[in-house]
């Protein structure tokens, strides 16, 4: 993986500052492996240098440099990872890198009151995980570090999957405090829901909207919105997921935070699709990232929020697919709001926090879109 190799855009095509090239766009032979490439458009001007996998289609080549012929090797990515600690705050439980919005395309690393969650997704950064490690451990000192290789995208390329610690110990789950509430961490139990860090900004705000409402926090996974809202002096909250797993967790951080919430393993679209006009007064919707969206599925789900909520109702509605605009997910909420001959005002419009960098020229990196409304 140490060669350097010349990749070429086909004829015509352009990537207008987009850091990815697909696979079909690229001009054969290509190499036969993974490695680190410099792109030229097609009339020879280079465009950068990137990380290149074949495997991948819809991302062959990834930029990490606006430079000619750059190394992907230890003393950028110690640069990189640098830069990218510079960009953050100090709060005990935030994403430290990013991925290709920090230029380390293939790697994130998240922080939880001094454990570092490694993940990552591509060979190259494989093969300089030893630099990676060297330089969190020197500017990080963590106590223990996990790497989370059991990601989808390793498994799609054919990549060791698994969970370790770089200790070889065994790491036990443990309780950690986000924004005032107390949250099971168990980081090799990949069936144990974690908080997600880019909707913490979110959790905080919305549950301080919920006093003394009827809350429904559907996708609830960790039911960080829920503790919120129960936190902020909700009248009652109700969280449901399909996962059995995640509604146990959420009882137990209920109980932990004094707190109390119902708890149903369920469909959200069929648990609210049951539910009578004015049942419930709040409504959140956080469902589990998808490359696309089903607009008709997305549709129906906030026809029935709609149907639901009275007057002065609360919808927090979030979508969390790196390939649908805003523009697209606020219009299948606005179509539904209007098959319910419904009216709402928009409190907010959401994203993720500062810890998770949006790239102008990069749609992929504003993944997390949100609206909260208030109706009439």
């Amino acid at each position: 993986m140490n060669d350097l190799h010349t990749l070429q855009l086909k004829d015509g095509l352009c990537l207008s500052g987009h850091p990815w090239a697909r696979l079909s766009n690229l001009v054969a032979p290509l190499p036969s492996g993974p490695g680190v490439a410099m792109l030229l458009d097609s009339r020879g001007t280079p465009l950068g240098s990137g990380i290149f996998d074949g495997r991948d289609p819809q991302a062959a080549w990834r930029r990490f440099s606006m430079a000619e012929e750059a190394r992907f090797d230890e003393a950028y990515v110690a640069a990189a990872i640098n830069d990218a600690l510079g960009r953050r705050g100090d709060e005990h439980c935030q994403r430290l890198i990013c991925a290709d919005a920090d230029y380390l395309p293939g790697l994130e690393v998240d922080l939880y009151e001094g454990i570092l969650a490694i993940t990552s997704t591509h060979p190259v950064v494989d093969a300089v995980m030893e630099a990676i490690v060297s330089c969190l451990q020197e500017a990080c000192e963590p106590k223990e570090m996990v790497f989370l290789h059991d990601d989808p995208r390793r498994a799609a390329l054919r990549l060791e999957c698994g969970r370790r610690t770089l200790s070889g110990q065994n790491l036990k789950a443990r309780w950690i405090e986000v924004d005032g509430i107390a949250y099971r961490l168990d980081l090799l139990n990949a069936d144990k829901p974690r908080i997600y860090l880019d909707q913490r900004e979110q959790h905080a705000l919305v549950g301080s909207l919920c006093e003394g409402r009827t809350v429904l926090d559907g996708y609830a996974h960790s039911g960080a919105f829920a503790l919120q809202a129960v936190r902020s002096g909700a009248e009652h909250v109700v969280a449901v997921d399909t996962a059995e797993a995640c509604v146990k967790a959420i009882g137990a951080q209920a109980q932990k935070n004094d707190g109390f919430i119902e708890t149903i393993q369920a469909d959200v679209a069929a648990f609210l699709g049951e539910r009578q006009p004015g049942e419930l007064d709040a409504i959140i919707l956080d469902p589990p990232e998808l490359a696309r969206i089903d607009a008709a599925a997305v549709e129906a789900l906030h026809l029935s929020a709609f149907q639901c909520l009275p007057e002065g109702g609360l919808l927090a509605s979030y979508c969390r697919s790196p390939e649908t605009p805003l523009a697209d997910f606020e219009a299948c909420v606005a179509r539904a709001a209007a098959r319910a001959g419904r009216e709402a005002r928009v409190f907010a419009r959401t994203a993720q926090p500062f810890d998770f960098p949006v790239r102008l020229n990069f749609p992929q990196s504003h993944y997390l879109k949100g609206l909260i409304l208030q109706l009439e």
